[in-house]
């Protein structure tokens, strides 16, 4: 389908062979008053997408860029929408769940045509379409895999909490393997979701996404760069972002970081980011983070209770183990450039 390449260095990079310069990192900006969200949202204590929006907004607004968004049903939607909006300075249309890429197609066209008409200048808008992984992954798939097809210039931003948590936690197709959902619970016999999660930006590059990334917000700067290269980079761009999300994860609302950091450092959650050169159909990895701490699987199923019955079974944990290392070992010819094979042997307990 494409010929992979790998980028040897590991790290947040500023750099895109897409583009003929890098990137500005957010620091570089100074001390520029620049919002996200505005405040009023009704977000849930410890919820991972109001930070991850919050810091996609800002990187778009730092650029200089205004900022039209297609915002798919789900809890963003409710949280910064169901009273009064939090999006301050940004064109917002609210859609139904499965198209957001449709109504970011149509953003799209009709900025073209009031560029056409002369009353705009299309440099100074980005087109975003964000909405969540059962709006993405599941309901909105087609919408998402036509607007790629289209190859139209713009980013779309999944917010992956890994269920349906506004409707009542069902599972998605990004719900991890053994995880207690509404949809998929542990029983007697069946053990929670039995099937292995998708990944977004597998599918975004089959259809011919010009870039993919993910990111947390644990890592900002990682993440607004990721961004801001998406708004810069012609074609459709995918980024996928993990949120954490205590409701349906059954987790505390106070431990967003050390979840995060546990999910980087057992490689549940992998930093990267994939840019396609057309002409010679090579699609060129680079890692951004790689552990300093490996973890095994089962320190990161332990701060959330939808995995507390599978953390019962050995051999469900040995079988989550076995799915993150197959993921991992994509990997394997970045860290053998950089000498970093024996490092990747073993857990700490």
């Amino acid at each position: 389908m494409f010929n992979i390449l790998y980028n040897r260095d590991i790290g947040i990079n500023l750099h895109s062979f897409l583009l003929p310069e890098p990137v500005k990192d957010v620091g570089e900006y100074g001390a520029i008053p620049t919002t996200g969200l505005t405040s009023g949202h009704q977000g849930c204590t410890g919820c991972g997408m109001v930070t991850g929006t919050n810091q996609a907004l800002r990187a778009l607004k730092l650029m200089g860029k205004h900022v039209v968004a297609s915002i798919g049903t789900g809890c963003n939607e409710v949280i910064t929408t169901q009273n009064t909006s939090c999006w301050g300075e940004t064109s917002v249309d609210h859609n139904n769940f499965p198209n957001t890429g449709a109504t970011l197609s149509g953003n799209i066209a009709a900025l073209k045509a009031l560029s056409r008409a002369g009353a705009v200048s299309p440099e100074r808008f980005v087109n975003l379409g964000i909405a969540g992984d059962g709006g993405t992954y599941d309901i909105g798939l087609q919408a998402l895999l036509a607007w790629i097809a289209r190859g139209e210039d713009g980013i779309y931003i999944c917010l992956n909490n890994q269920a349906y948590m506004n409707t009542g936690i069902q599972g998605s197709g990004a719900t991890p393997y053994g995880a207690n959902t509404s949809t998929t619970p542990f029983g007697k016999v069946v053990h929670g979701n039995q099937r292995s999660p998708q990944y977004l930006p597998d599918l975004a590059l089959a259809a011919g996404a010009s870039y993919v990334a993910t990111a947390c917000p644990l890592h900002h700067r990682d993440l607004m760069i990721k961004v801001q290269k998406a708004a810069a980079i012609e074609g459709p761009c995918v980024i996928e972002l993990y949120s954490v999300c205590p409701e349906g994860w059954k987790s505390e609302t106070d431990v967003f970081h050390e979840i995060t950091e546990l999910a980087l450092d057992s490689r549940f959650w992998v930093l990267y980011e994939g840019e396609r050169d057309r002409a010679g159909n090579n699609v060129l990895f680079t890692l951004n983070y790689l552990p300093k701490r490996p973890v095994s699987a089962l320190e990161y199923l332990n701060l959330q209770e939808r995995f507390s019955g599978m953390r019962q079974l050995g051999d469900m944990v040995e079988h989550a183990q076995a799915l993150v290392d197959a993921r991992w070992s994509f990997w394997k010819p970045v860290l053998e450039a950089n000498g970093l094979e024996r490092k990747e042997v073993g857990y700490e307990a």
